[in-house]
């Protein structure tokens, strides 16, 4: 077992404490302490597709290159994100994260599950998707869902004319989530109203408009949950802050590309090329194609727009652990994995996952 005294981001706001724990806390005891370090439950991503030069969809070497990458950037557990492809190469994804998954490596974030962007999502929403789209194959859905790696699914209610995929996503407790969708408000609030969250809040989806609102629309009247791009290039702060407002669980994802942590150059998406140049990754045309965005940048950024690290903890980390239902990760409490960031002052000094330490700091 190891001993930590410090300040802990507990659910009952921060308290003086001595932790206990080994790859799970143990007992979180109330004691003085001289040690200002505080800690943050680490960050959980539901939404990324590659980093450290990796992209996801490259096989089972790529994703492992990821998870190691992610962890350097300050993210504790993750779901690997599919792009839209070919029913074959979607399999070979899914098959890919399975094997990681059977055998960990263990200076890496965790790998929690899938989320699979597409492919049936509108092809008048592509964004930087590429163009694999098709419409909902139930028996093929089913192949994939019956893995029990899927956690999210990202599609597009206009495609879903029937409810049909809908209700199988429901019958295997899949999150679904409205993105890449050029659908009326009212077709987006169905599937909020039945426990559906929100795709990168306001990129490729229909628009917030006072009269014949789309996805955005919806998604700020109606979302219990939503994901939003907190890099301030998807999402400017008057955005961000409206979302705020308005959605309870409004939660951070990087939608982070193999170009997260990298110098400038060229990446892959998929069967893409991307483009970083300093914060921005782009496609040849200028089209935004994910980001470039770790977890370390998006709480600096987050630092900046005002939040403080309560916000933030809840932005990060504990409001993507309750969307897909992981009771051990999100939280700083007795039986909850000993995840999290360790603070010096107002620096992230090192990360700890299943209670282990990795220093940020290098």
């Amino acid at each position: 077992m190891q001993h930590l005294t410090g300040t802990w981001w507990s659910p009952s706001g921060w308290i003086t404490a001595e932790c206990v724990f080994d790859k799970k806390i143990e007992s979180l005891t109330r004691s003085e302490s001289s040690d200002s370090t505080r800690y943050l439950p680490a960050p959980v991503d539901l939404h990324i597709h590659g980093s450290g030069g990796h992209d996801c969809m490259q096989g089972e070497q790529a994703i492992r290159g990821m998870l190691k990458a992610a962890l350097k950037g300050g993210t504790g557990a993750l779901l690997a994100t599919s792009v839209t492809a070919s029913f074959a190469d979607t399999t070979q994804f899914i098959r890919s994260v399975a094997a990681v998954m059977a055998s960990p490596d263990n200076d890496a974030a965790q790998l929690l599950g899938i989320h699979l962007e597409g492919p049936f999502i509108s092809p008048a929403m592509l964004g930087a998707q590429p163009p694999h789209t098709a419409k909902p194959d139930l028996p093929m859905v089913e192949s994939w869902l019956a893995s029990g790696l899927i956690k999210v699914m990202t599609y597009a209610p206009e495609v879903d004319t029937d409810k049909q995929l809908l209700k199988l996503l429901q019958q295997y407790n899949v999150k679904a989530q409205v993105g890449h969708t050029n659908c009326t408000w009212h077709q987006a609030q169905q599937v909020l109203q039945h426990g559906g969250g929100v795709t990168h809040l306001y990129n490729a989806m229909s628009k917030v408009a006072h009269r014949d609102g789309g996805a955005a629309t919806a998604a700020l009247a109606y979302a219990n949950y939503a994901e939003i791009i907190t890099d301030g290039i998807h999402v400017e702060r008057a955005a961000f802050d409206a979302a705020y407002r308005a959605i309870p669980n409004l939660y951070s994802v990087t939608d982070s590309t193999a170009a997260a942590g990298m110098p400038d150059g060229s990446f892959q998406l998929g069967t893409l090329q991307v483009c970083k140049q300093d914060d921005r990754v782009c496609l040849a045309d200028g089209t935004l194609a994910g980001s470039c965005l770790t977890q370390l940048r998006s709480m600096e950024i987050l630092r900046e727009w005002g939040l403080d690290w309560t916000d933030i903890a809840a932005l990060n980390s504990t409001r993507p652990a309750s969307w897909i239902n992981n009771k051990l990760l999100g939280k700083i409490d007795v039986g909850a994995q000993a995840n999290w960031l360790e603070l010096s002052g107002d620096n992230v000094v090192a990360i700890w996952v299943s209670g282990s330490r990795f220093d940020l700091t290098g």
